[in-house]
């Protein structure tokens, strides 16, 4: 019996592990579901007030500077975008306030003119946790084109 008990704590505990993890990379993948729909509202409210995004090699400011001067002018020209994911690699801080998350992608962009982008490259999110939630504090973007 007390073994029992010992296993079913043991699985409890990974399980809870497992859970408290996961979250970071679900409001990453949250974040790239939000930008191939070009919901801008949705993706929004996964950052935190006071974040950071370079894309590029170049600092775009906070999520609301990248809205209005990059992601924001383009989403309307953008017919179709398509982010393939590999798999993510996470990890958070002992007391679970900070995470981060980094995910392989490929994506095809396909503009309404007909251009195409076909890239690959790595997705980094730092995540806080505000009043029990993860709110992305930091977006890396680095890509390429495929040749």
């Amino acid at each position: 019996m007390v073994l029992n008990k010992m296993i079913l704590a043991g699985v409890i505990t990974i399980a809870g592990i497992g859970l408290a993890a996961a979250e970071p990379v679900t409001v990453a993948m949250e974040y790239l579901d939000a930008l191939e729909a070009s919901d801008l509202d949705a993706a929004e409210k996964l950052f935190h007030p006071q974040s950071s995004i370079f894309e590029g090699g170049s600092q775009e400011g906070s999520w609301k500077d990248y809205r209005e001067h990059h992601l924001g002018p383009e989403i309307d020209s953008v017919k179709q975008f398509a982010i393939t994911r590999g798999e993510a690699i996470s990890g958070q801080s002992d007391d679970g306030s900070l995470a981060f998350v980094a995910i392989p992608i490929e994506y095809l962009i396909e503009l309404e003119s007909g251009d195409k982008f076909d890239s690959s490259g790595m997705v980094t999110f730092v995540l806080s946790k505000v009043d029990g939630v993860h709110k992305i504090r930091h977006l890396h973007w680095s890509s390429s084109r495929k040749r």
